[in-house]
C-alpha cells in the first residue's frame, strides 16, 4: 500500500501518486484493469543524484547533458554544478532535484511548483509549475516556465516518463526527422535528417526526435498508450532499457545550448525575458492493447 506521504489523484480506473518533495515526481500511474502504466516508484526515500528510473519527473530548466556544465547567453559565459557521475557535464535540469509544493489537489487533479532561487546549479530565477488532470482514458499535463528574475533566461522544458514497456513490446512514432549524435551521444548542432522508419527498437537506445505528432507503446500488463502534445513540444527523446521506455516530450534539442548561436533558437531554445512565461501541454491516452 502506499505511504501516508503520497498524493493520490484518481478518475475512473486511473489512479497517479505523486511525491512532491521529491522533485515533483509523479511517482506512479496505475489502470485498475490494465496494470501499471509507469514503472511503480518502490520507495519514499529519494536520492536527488542518483534519481529513481521510475514515475515521471519534470525537466525545467533544460533536459540531457549540458555539456561542460557551461553555456554563454548574451556574450557571458554561466558555469553549473557537473552532475558526480556525468563529469564534466551537468544533465536534467536542477528542478527535479529540488522540493515542490502542492498548489491545489483535487479528487482528479493535481498542481505542483517551484519557485526556484539562482544558485550554483543555475544562475537564474524561475517559477516552474506542473498540471496534472485524469480523465477515464487519459492523463493530461500542463508545463509552464516562468522568468522571475531581473535579466533575461535562456531556457526549455519538457517530461520525463519511464513506461513500463520492456523489449517484446512494440513500439512507434510517427516523427519525421532524428537527429545525428556527436561523439558523447547528443546532438552537436548538425541537422536533422529524415527518419522513414516508424518503429522504435527492441533493443537499448537513445535518439532525439522532431517533427512528430504521436508516439505508441504497448505495455507489460496489457495496456497501450498513445503520448500526444501540442507545438510548444516539437522534439521527442526516446530511451529504451530492457526494464523501461522513456518517450519525452521536450521544447529543445538535447545538446542545443552547446550549439552555434544562429542555430539555437531553430533548435527549440528560447529566451524569456523578466516575467515572461512559456506554456505547453501533453497528454497520454490509455487503451487496451491489441
Amino acid at each position: 500500500m502506499p505511504s501516508p506521504d503520497w498524493l493520490k489523484i484518481r478518475s475512473g480506473p486511473i489512479e497517479a501518486r505523486f511525491l512532491p518533495e521529491n522533485g515533483g515526481r509523479m511517482t506512479h500511474l496505475v489502470h485498475d484493469r490494465l496494470g501499471d502504466i509507469l514503472v511503480p516508484t518502490a520507495s519514499a526515500e529519494f536520492d536527488p543524484l542518483n534519481w529513481p528510473k521510475a514515475g515521471a519527473y519534470p525537466l525545467f530548466p533544460y533536459h540531457n547533458r549540458l555539456t561542460g556544465a557551461a553555456f554563454e547567453h548574451q556574450g557571458k559565459r554561466y558555469e553549473v554544478l557537473p552532475h558526480p557521475s556525468l563529469m564534466p557535464d551537468a544533465q536534467h535540469g536542477p528542478a527535479h532535484r529540488r522540493t515542490w509544493r502542492v498548489v491545489s489537489h483535487k479528487t482528479d487533479s493535481i498542481e505542483l511548483a517551484v519557485d526556484y532561487a539562482a544558485d550554483a546549479d543555475w544562475p537564474f530565477d524561475f517559477r516552474a509549475v506542473q498540471r496534472f488532470t485524469l480523465t477515464a482514458d487519459r492523463l493530461e499535463v500542463g508545463l509552464s516556465l516562468a522568468n522571475r528574475g531581473q535579466t533575461s533566461m535562456p531556457g526549455g522544458f519538457g517530461w520525463h516518463p519511464y513506461f513500463a514497456a520492456d523489449f517484446r513490446q512494440a513500439a512507434l512514432t510517427d516523427a519525421g526527422k532524428i537527429w545525428p549524435v556527436g561523439s558523447t551521444g547528443i546532438p552537436v548542432g548538425a541537422p536533422p535528417v529524415p527518419r522513414a522508419d516508424r518503429l522504435l527498437p527492441d533493443e537499448g537506445f537513445t535518439i532525439f526526435l522532431s517533427e512528430w505528432h504521436h508516439a505508441t507503446a504497448a505495455l507489460n500488463d496489457g495496456a497501450r498508450v498513445t503520448l500526444t502534445a501540442d507545438p510548444a513540444l516539437p522534439h521527442l527523446v526516446v530511451h529504451r532499457m530492457p526494464a523501461y521506455l522513456c518517450m519525452e516530450p521536450v521544447s529543445h534539442v538535447a545538446g542545443v545550448f552547446g550549439f552555434p548561436s544562429e542555430l539555437q533558437t531553430a533548435a527549440g531554445l528560447f529566451v524569456l525575458q523578466p516575467g515572461e512565461e512559456r506554456s505547453a501541454r501533453l497528454s497520454i491516452e490509455i487503451t487496451a492493447a491489441g
